[in-house]
């Protein structure tokens, strides 16, 4: 298994750090404790983030790349909770419940991360109102998310599933005919509460919408309206 590969803290990762949304709220003398603390690190796909450090408990501000959050189940499998793209947290709970450790972190894409003992960072956020309110704000985000996900696997069909997901892609990258999955597919149909099976059955459906899929992950979609107007039509239904 991977590990995290610790350098010296540069200038531009931690000036990054003060731009991350809960942060920015933060007075100048509480930021300045932080950075003192900071430990930036690179982590290879499949390094999983240790919930503790040195100094206890911490909390990780991912700068690049994407992580996992996986749960175990009690017999032995592993069940996909999100998919956390940069910038944002990982392990905020720290910071409320010294405790619980409710996922497991696993880098999916090669990332630069920078980790902080959850006690100084709650140390700094008494000090600050304004900041607790920005967190609250960022966990109260990241929890509209989580919920909008139940209700997809909960409401549609795998195809559905598939098309919203495929739709989404394309509307972020800005091309709505070549698109590039970010994960295997295995990872994918584990996002979308699927089998790997399924998941094939997903894409021969929608193959006779034009999505056409190639190896290493390309996708081609033929008409993303078409796409759109199946996923509406299957929802009215």
């Amino acid at each position: 298994m991977s590990s995290l590969v610790y350098a010296e803290p540069e200038s531009d990762v931690l000036a990054r750090l003060k731009h991350i949304a809960p942060f920015v709220a933060l007075r100048t003398e509480d930021m300045l404790s932080l950075l003192a603390v900071a430990r930036p690190a690179v982590a290879t796909p499949g390094t999983v983030l240790p919930s503790n450090g040195p100094g206890g408990k911490v909390l990780y501000v991912l700068l690049e790349g994407s992580v996992c959050l996986m749960r175990s189940l009690p017999k032995g499998q592993r069940c996909l909770v999100e998919i956390c793209d940069a910038p944002c947290l990982i392990g905020e709970i720290a910071l409320f419940d010294e405790q619980s450790s409710l996922a497991v972190a696993e880098v999916l894409h090669r990332a630069i991360v920078v980790e902080l003992p959850a006690e100084i960072v709650r140390r700094c956020f008494r000090n600050s109102p304004a900041a607790q309110l920005r967190m609250l704000g960022y966990m109260s985000a990241r929890l509209k998310r989580l919920i909008a996900q139940i209700t997809t696997l909960k409401l549609m069909t795998g195809p559905q599933r598939l098309a919203q997901f495929l739709i989404t892609l394309a509307e972020r990258g800005g091309n709505g005919h070549g698109l590039h999955l970010p994960f295997d597919k295995r990872t994918l149909a584990a996002l979308l509460g699927m089998t790997p099976e399924s998941l094939s059955r997903a894409f021969r459906r929608l193959l006779q919408l034009g999505v056409h899929t190639a190896p290493g992950g390309d996708v081609t979609v033929d008409d993303l309206e078409r796409l759109r107007q199946f996923l509406e039509a299957e929802t009215l239904n």
